[in-house]
């Protein structure tokens, strides 16, 4: 009999000392502090082991803590000491972390399968595989020859699949009495897919599992529980809203059996039975912790009045800020802040938290296409985020980090409608705004990397916000007239009397040049104006 104990044998990948190396579920709790962090190589995979093991494991052995105090005194600890609850916890449970149990594998139902008997590539939990419907387009395999994976790699795949599975029909177990002609419809994709995950990311493995601990003052619910602690799953599956936070993180949204392979040389996996699992209803906007929420304006009877906030493809982390940093509700905000972001922002204002801390952030989501039956694009994305722009009260930090942003956007606006005079002066058409590259996109991309610096900076400097945004805005004009002057410059000669030469104010490369200038000077101010930033500052972040 084959056996896969994720207590002890190494699984989960994680940086350590700057190299990354697979640890076992007991060593990443007993070396948190020690580990740098969770290895993102594989962002859903990522996701899924620190909201499905990690998290749950630790709140249910050391429960929630109830107020800020009690987090700080775990936060000022450093580490999970020898002999915890943690520990404990893990030898009271490691039958049902083996993987591959006769009777109550780890995230899996003994027995599954269809009415049928078939089984799929193992490539049905990887969406960067082709498998079915999902055809990636650089993809080097097909469905008939998926790849082989060890234990450690399968068990990554299904904690991914619980949380990102696409959605529509899915094969039907042979025991689910909702099935019909053999399949399950209206499948909806795995619940962390319909959210824009923000995750809070400290210096070790230790503080980010405590970044991502909220604070419940009531506790954790009387009847909430991680899967691994109720009955083994059948194959029959319900619609139910989550009983608590344990059962949110460790959601069973997907029946799965994993078919071993008994090799030569070690046992792996390369057929899956997957069928439909339980349908969240609805998304608890009370209990979950990893997203922006955005209020609907005039929702049906039926609909919540907030939606999570998803994170939008080609779109750097950076440009969502004003909804990372919606951390002080009002009554004209359209956006809140993820819940933890929240916390550490009042973390921050009873002084639990120092300004400096160098808090990054991890921003994963997915794009769903074919009626979510397809993912076609996978975001991930990070950003240093300065502790103090959280905290309630007046934040200069955060009007600036605010201010940054919207110039941004201004000048993406008009390095969009320069392209777009020029192409009228020549008689062309404006390009479709999901279409084409314009110029305002180019420009946004460039803008990236002084923006991190300038929020590094101001984790580590605060207090020095107007030298910060002096040079944001000198940096901004230089790199906007970058983009502008060669399209300037290579303008056609008709576009000097325009289309329309008998018009005075007719699209011509005059006037597109004067409306791009007056654009920058609305959103950045006269030149005259930030020349402060040209010259050298002390500490300038």
């Amino acid at each position: 009999m084959t056996s896969f104990d994720l207590v002890h044998e190494p699984w989960i990948p994680v940086i350590r000392d700057g190299h990354r190396t697979d640890v076992s579920l007991a060593t990443a709790f007993a070396d948190a502090a020690v580990i740098d962090g969770l290895a993102v190589d594989d962002p859903l995979e990522a996701v899924a082991v620190l909201r499905q093991v990690l998290l749950p494991v630790m709140l249910d052995a050391l429960g929630a803590p109830r107020d800020d105090d009690e987090w700080a005194a775990r936060w000022e600890t450093g580490r999970f000491t020898d002999g915890d609850p943690i520990s404990r916890y893990l030898g009271d449970h490691t039958a049902r972390f083996d993987l591959f149990h006769p009777t109550q594998p780890f995230g899996q139902v003994a027995g599954l399968r269809t009415g049928k008997g078939e089984t799929k590539p193992i490539s049905l939990l990887i969406p960067r595989l082709a498998a079915g419907n999902n055809v990636p387009l650089f993809s080097a395999r097909t469905e008939d020859d998926p790849p082989a994976l060890s234990p450690a790699r399968a068990v990554r795949a299904l904690l991914a699949v619980q949380c990102w599975d696409t959605a529509a029909i899915k094969s039907g177990a042979a025991d689910d009495n909702k099935v019909k002609a053999g399949k399950t419809t209206g499948n909806p994709t795995g619940p962390v897919g319909q959210l824009g995950v923000v995750i809070p990311i400290g210096l070790t493995l230790f503080q980010t599992l405590l970044l991502n601990t909220p604070i419940l003052p009531a506790g954790l619910r009387q009847r909430d529980a991680p899967w691994w602690r109720r009955e083994p799953p059948t194959g029959r599956w319900a619609s139910r809203s989550a009983q608590g936070l344990l059962d949110l993180l460790t959601w069973q949204s997907r029946r799965v059996r994993l078919v071993l392979d008994h090799g030569d040389t070690a046992p792996t996996v390369s057929r899956v039975v997957l069928t439909a699992g339980d349908r969240l209803v609805p998304l608890p906007h009370d209990l979950e912790p990893h997203t922006a929420w955005r209020r609907v304006d005039k929702p049906k009877k039926e609909d919540p009045p907030v939606r999570p906030a998803r994170h939008q493809p080609g779109r750097s982390a950076w440009r969502g800020l004003e909804a990372l940093l919606a951390t002080i509700p009002t009554s004209g905000e359209r956006m809140t802040a993820p819940s933890l972001l929240t916390q550490l922002g009042r973390l921050r204002t009873d002084d639990y938290l120092a300004d400096d801390i160098p808090l990054q952030v991890l921003t994963v989501g997915v794009s769903y296409g074919n009626q979510s039956a397809i993912i076609e694009d996978t975001m991930i994305d990070g950003v240093p985020l300065p502790v103090a722009a959280l905290a309630g009260g007046d934040s200069a930090v955060r009007d600036t980090i605010l201010a940054v942003v919207g110039q941004a956007e201004k000048l993406r606006l008009a390095a969009n409608r320069l392209g777009d005079d020029l192409r009228a002066a020549e008689h062309g058409e404006k390009i479709p705004w999901d279409k084409g590259q314009r110029l305002g996109d180019t420009l946004v991309h460039s803008f990236t990397p002084y923006v991190h610096r300038l929020l590094a900076g101001l984790q580590r400097r605060p207090d020095l916000t107007e030298q910060a945004e002096d040079a944001w805005r000198a940096i901004a004009r230089r790199l906007a007239f970058a983009i502008a002057e060669p399209a300037l410059a290579g303008a056609g000669p008709g576009t000097f009397l325009g289309r329309d030469p008998d018009t005075p104010f007719g699209p011509r490369l005059a006037t597109a040049e004067a409306s791009f200038r007056r654009a920058l000077n609305d959103a950045l101010g006269r030149p005259e104006d930030t020349s402060t930033a040209s010259r050298p500052t002390t500490g300038n972040p």
